[in-house]
């Protein structure tokens, strides 16, 4: 029996020899590389590379500046009465888009009735005054005609056509002077009914009109759009009332900031560029029209006026504006990105793909707008300049 244990014991620990082994003897398998795994530094350097071919294109330089739109000054009317009344009627409102002449509202008025009465008078007077005037001039004429005739037939004495030679020209002079003073009186009564408000035609009308209405009515000046309008129906006003403001954007000035040092880039006439944050997808065109004269003494900036067609009315009244004055322009210029171009100890750099390498290469800036610039020399049409990740090199 103890025999038996014993044989047992030792087969036991000959397999377990055995597998302890054949464990040790496997190698381990070798780890394959996954094609989702890190890139090596040198590929990774690569990637963030990027290059573009050079070629010649359109560069302008432009000076950066902000300013705010503004209605041109000749563009602005307010109306009011030029006499008392009250508002009979009115014809246009706020936001309403009017044109030269079109009518904004009726007042009615005594001066009124007053000036139409003193014109009729005068004009009446005139017409009278030009009616007797050559009824009298004629009849001196014939008289004179007369004593002519007899006097060559020997009928009557000299004297008798000298008399009425001379009531000839009584009879002209104080016609001349009669109609000349009731058309003065006419003109002036006239002008103080355009004054008051009333146009041509209107008066022209007065002489046919079966009833004198006082009434008188307010016209635009300009065409645009009634941005303010203090009036109401019924409202008592007075000379010193601004009933109706319009203002025409057709056309705007955008007056911008531009540092002192920028001045002598700046000059009349050249063309600008300029976007607001409403439309930040739409350039508007422009041209410097004024340089003002005086410098800003807390900015040193000075004022540089654009003159920009706003015929859709996107432009706005103190709307702030991102304004590029173009003061350069080289249609066949070889530039590449701001991005590509590097300072290295004072030198102006770029790298340039060439083989299977990049290679540094000085060169000289020219004309400068946001994103790109000019290279005067150092680079030519078909090189392969880098434009992103030039740091890493």
């Amino acid at each position: 029996m103890t025999h038996s244990k014993t044989l047992q014991t030792i087969l036991l620990l000959t397999l377990l020899c055995a597998a302890v082994a054949m464990g040790c003897s496997k190698t381990p398998p070798a780890t394959s590389s996954s094609p989702n795994s890190s890139p090596t530094p040198a590929s990774a350097q690569s990637a963030a590379i990027e290059t573009e071919i050079v070629a010649p294109q359109s560069i302008a330089g432009v000076i950066p500046a902000t300013g705010k739109i503004l209605v041109p000054e000749d563009r602005v009317a307010v109306i009011g009465p030029v006499n008392e009344g009250r508002i009979v009627r009115l014809y246009a409102g706020q936001g309403t888009r009017v044109r030269k002449g079109q009518k904004l509202a009726d007042l009615e008025s005594a001066d009124i009735d007053q000036a139409e009465a003193d014109y009729l008078k005068a004009l009446a007077d005139y017409e009278n005054a030009v009616r007797s005037s050559a009824a009298e001039v004629k009849l001196a004429q014939e008289s004179y005609d007369r004593n002519k005739l007899l006097y060559e037939q020997k009928i009557t004495a000299g004297k008798n056509l000298q008399s009425a030679e001379h009531d000839l020209e009584v009879a002209k002079a104080a016609g001349e002077n009669s109609v000349n003073g009731t058309k003065a009186a006419l003109t002036a009564a006239r002008r103080h009914l355009l004054i008051l408000g009333l146009n041509d035609a209107t008066i022209d009308a007065l002489a046919k009109k079966t009833d004198l209405a006082a009434t008188f009515s307010l016209n635009a000046p300009i065409d645009g759009i009634v941005v303010e309008r203090n009036a109401t129906v019924g409202a008592s006003v007075g000379t010193d009332a601004n009933l109706f403001k319009i203002i025409d954007l057709s056309r705007v000035w955008i007056d911008a900031d531009v540092f002192e040092k920028d001045l002598p880039r700046v000059r009349p006439g050249q063309e600008v560029k300029l976007t607001v944050t409403a439309f930040p997808e739409a350039t508007f065109s422009g041209k410097v029209i004024l340089i003002n004269s005086v410098v800003d003494p807390d900015t040193r900036t000075v004022k540089v006026r654009t003159e920009v067609a706003n015929p859709d009315g996107r432009l706005k009244p103190d709307m702030f504006a991102n304004v590029q004055i173009v003061t350069d322009m080289n249609r066949a210029a070889i530039s590449i990105p701001q991005s590509a171009v590097l300072n290295d100890e004072g030198k102006t750099i770029v790298f340039v793909a060439e083989g299977n390498g990049y290679k540094k290469r000085q060169v000289q800036a020219g004309i400068q707008n946001n994103d790109r610039v000019e290279i005067v020399d150092g680079l030519t049409a078909g090189d392969k300049v880098v434009v992103k990740g030039n740091y890493l090199l």
